[in-house]
């Protein structure tokens, strides 16, 4: 019962958050497609700990969960590697919903994407099992459809994504076919570019994400490393690889337009997406870590706030003066 002594209903209905959920399935599907079935376990674990989670919580302030927290759920699966053992699954998205969102008070206060922190938490907890083992995507026509994972198939494991070796001079960056189709290893839900482009335009075209932030972020990633990679410098391999490998794309679309933990304003949301492409290049290419996008989305997470009271306060400032000025004129 709610403080009026009114039924609370179990879910808050975000019409917004549902369509959210309805670009992500096409990444959901590819995940079982390229990795097995096992892909489809990690999402449906990862939603009923994300949601008893926050039920916790909300039961205790007498609110409804929010549609959101299976919005967080899918996407922190999505970027898992397929061989995530549950417990540290588990661990994260807990940790996500709880210590990212929770102690903030719940839906639309928190600082940080949760789904990002929660990954973070477990990258740093348990590094082996986020970066060195990996599943390749199944060949074939019907792809991992006929198991439960590539895990399991003879001489399936990896030591590391083609992409992230690539970019670390290491090896040769993947054909731009393998990163477009998606048949690689890497996260679950983000090795292909077209099922993320799939998702990623339907929420473009419906407005359900930001378009400024996902055009600047795009745009400003892909100019850094075409400039970069064609004055030589190492490591960089131009824009079309960069934007289409390592799950860039699927960070653009899906996670750096969470409009909570991004800034509210016009001009903030701007700067927001080319200090996320800037940091996301550096760390990269220039760091021991493969998570650029990560450490770049959260950083830029903590600048939110203050680039929306720059711009605020400097709006304020000119009205004052504008203001003023008319006055004397007066």
């Amino acid at each position: 019962m709610s403080p009026e002594g009114k039924p609370v209903s179990l879910l808050k209905k975000q019409p917004i958050m549902r369509k959210v959920i309805l670009a992500l399935v096409p990444c959901v599907a590819g995940s079982v497609y390229f990795f097995g079935w096992r892909s489809l376990a990690v999402v449906a674990v990862s939603w009923a700990a994300g949601f008893l989670t926050e039920y916790a919580f909300c039961r205790n302030r007498k609110e409804p969960v929010s549609e959101a927290v299976f919005v967080t759920a899918t996407i922190y699966a999505l970027i898992l590697p397929p061989t995530v053992p549950w417990h540290v699954l588990v661990i994260g998205i807990v940790f996500a919903v709880m210590f990212s969102k929770e102690v903030f008070g719940g839906f639309g206060r928190n600082i940080f994407n949760p789904a990002m922190a929660g990954r973070c938490f477990v990258y740093i907890c348990f590094p082996v099992a986020l970066t060195a083992v990996w599943s390749p995507a199944a060949q074939g026509t019907w792809g991992a459809l006929g198991v439960w994972s590539t895990a399991s198939l003879p001489d399936a494991v990896t030591s590391a994504t083609p992409m992230a070796l690539g970019i670390k001079g290491l090896g040769d960056i993947p054909p731009l076919s393998d990163l477009f189709w998606g048949r690689l290893s890497g996260s679950m839900g983000v090795t292909s570019a077209l099922l993320i482009l799939v998702g990623g335009v339907y929420l473009y075209v419906t407005k359900t994400a930001n378009r400024s932030i996902i055009l600047t972020v795009i745009l400003v990633y892909a100019v850094i490393n075409e400039l970069l990679h064609r004055l030589g410098v190492d490591f960089f391999p131009g824009a079309l690889p960069a934007l289409m490998g390592g799950g860039f794309l699927f960070g653009a679309f899906f996670m750096a337009t969470d409009p909570v933990s991004a800034p509210a304003t016009p001009e903030a949301k701007i700067a927001y997406a080319a200090l996320i492409a800037v940091f996301t290049a550096v760390i990269s290419n220039y760091s021991v870590f493969n998570g650029g996008f990560m450490f770049a989305l959260l950083l830029a997470n903590m600048f939110a706030p203050i680039m929306d009271h720059v711009v605020k306060e400097h709006k304020k400032k000119k009205k004052m003066t504008v203001a003023g000025v008319d006055k004397e004129a007066s």
